[in-house]
């Protein structure tokens, strides 16, 4: 004999004792008139109880009891080391900027030494000087870089103003520096 269809779900509710207290007492009032229904809520009954857990021993109820406390001292303690790695980042930050201050003018005052007095070349012959500038051109190596060729370089050898540039270049080699 089967139970009835549409007490199905409130007899499993029932026997795990899921049911509010006017609901539990219309599924109580039909297992009395109900003997499909009843052997049906006594099967359910006894597979719950196979699930059910046992009652939770003294320590652990002491645990669950002192379970708020617990999370309170973990979370103060945890606040407690943060703040103490907050002291501590704070304390280093201020040595390295008192490091920073002491050190600061000391690192940024250096002594500047004047640029030693190169001698001036004296210009015997534009041929010398022709013939030096080529030397030296063949002897550097940014040739490629600034594309001077020898058809470039015989160019320059005819044009004097580059040779005005260049004797000046040779006379005064810093930018800037004049006599």
């Amino acid at each position: 004999m089967a139970a009835c269809q549409d007490q199905d779900e409130l007899l499993t509710l029932f026997a795990a004792g899921a049911l509010e207290p006017e609901e539990a007492a219309r599924v109580r009032a039909h297992l009395d008139t109900c003997a499909a229904c009843r052997s049906e809520a006594e099967a359910n009954h006894d597979v719950l109880g196979l699930a059910a857990l046992p009652q939770p021993s003294v320590r652990e109820q002491a645990v669950v009891a002192a379970l708020p406390q617990t999370t309170v001292s973990a979370w103060r303690r945890e606040q407690v080391q943060k703040a103490a790695r907050m002291r501590t980042a704070g304390a280093l930050m201020a040595a390295a900027a008192v490091v920073l201050l002491v050190m600061g003018p000391v690192v940024q005052h250096r002594t500047v030494t004047p640029p030693l007095p190169t001698a001036q070349v004296e210009s015997t012959s534009s041929e010398e000087d022709t013939l030096a500038l080529e030397q030296w051109a063949l002897a550097d190596p940014l040739t490629e870089a600034l594309d001077l060729s020898e058809v470039d370089l015989e160019e320059a050898e005819s044009d004097e103003s580059l040779d005005s540039e260049l004797d000046d270049f040779f006379t005064y080699p810093n930018p800037g520096d004049s006599l």
